[in-house]
């Protein structure tokens, strides 16, 4: 038999009101599922449910145990951003014998402790959060001395710029001299050429520059965040 389809169904609701929650819930395979004597796979593609106006949504999932799927195991990440909640992630099976074919996100114990996040001032997160007043790219920043950005979503992605460098060692050398700016001292990753990653000893001349020294002389590029 073929991989079996499973509907799954959920509802949210605001605690206390009971109100219908907006966001959307998605759905990863931890790994692909195969059915050799089938020749098919089922790939580890994200499935993402928005919420309705009611709060629910629907979506159909392939069930991980049927007979004559390989390996065993597998499950469905299930990650929920939800507006206003901590984003929440855990890890579920859907079994093939699901009544009338359908199960309820409701009634899935999940398969380990559900590990719960801290949001992030992600432009995503923003806009799920603030969704009433607006998004990212239109609610007002106050700019700072070192944030320049009048919106939040300039200001984002002025951070993300701001928290990563890229030094280009175009000549070869055994002491590379980095001065990147970022006033921290950042984690630094070391490619060749050949995009093969080097190992070298790092020193941190400031909050702004760095020196990089290895046992050979090539050119390649650091990667600082």
């Amino acid at each position: 038999m073929a991989f079996t389809p499973i509907t799954v169904t959920g509802t949210y609701v605001e605690t206390g009101t009971g109100n219908p929650q907006s966001g959307r819930v998605t759905f990863l395979l931890t790994a692909p599922m195969r059915q050799p004597q089938f020749n098919l796979t089922v790939a580890p593609s994200l499935v993402t449910a928005t919420l309705s106006a009611s709060g629910s949504f629907s979506v159909v999932l392939y069930a991980t145990n049927d007979t004559a799927t390989e390996p065993l195991g597998v499950t469905y990440e299930v990650t929920e951003r939800i507006s206003g909640c901590a984003l929440n992630k855990y890890f579920i099976e859907i079994d093939k014998d699901a009544i009338l074919g359908a199960v309820d996100l409701a009634d899935l114990a999940p398969n380990i402790a559900p590990v719960v996040q801290e949001n992030y001032a992600t432009v995503e997160y923003v806009n799920d959060a603030f969704s009433d007043a607006g998004d990212a790219a239109t609610l007002i920043f106050n700019p700072t001395s070192e944030i320049t950005s009048t919106t939040v979503q300039g200001a984002i992605e002025e951070v993300r710029s701001r928290s990563r460098f890229v030094h280009n060692q175009a000549s070869a050398s055994s002491t590379w001299n980095i001065t990147h700016n970022m006033r921290f001292f950042p984690n630094v990753s070391i490619v060749d050429s050949a995009e093969s990653k080097v190992i070298g000893e790092v020193t941190y001349i400031s909050e702004n520059a760095l020196t990089v020294t290895f046992s050979h002389s090539f050119a390649g590029k650091a990667y600082l965040s």
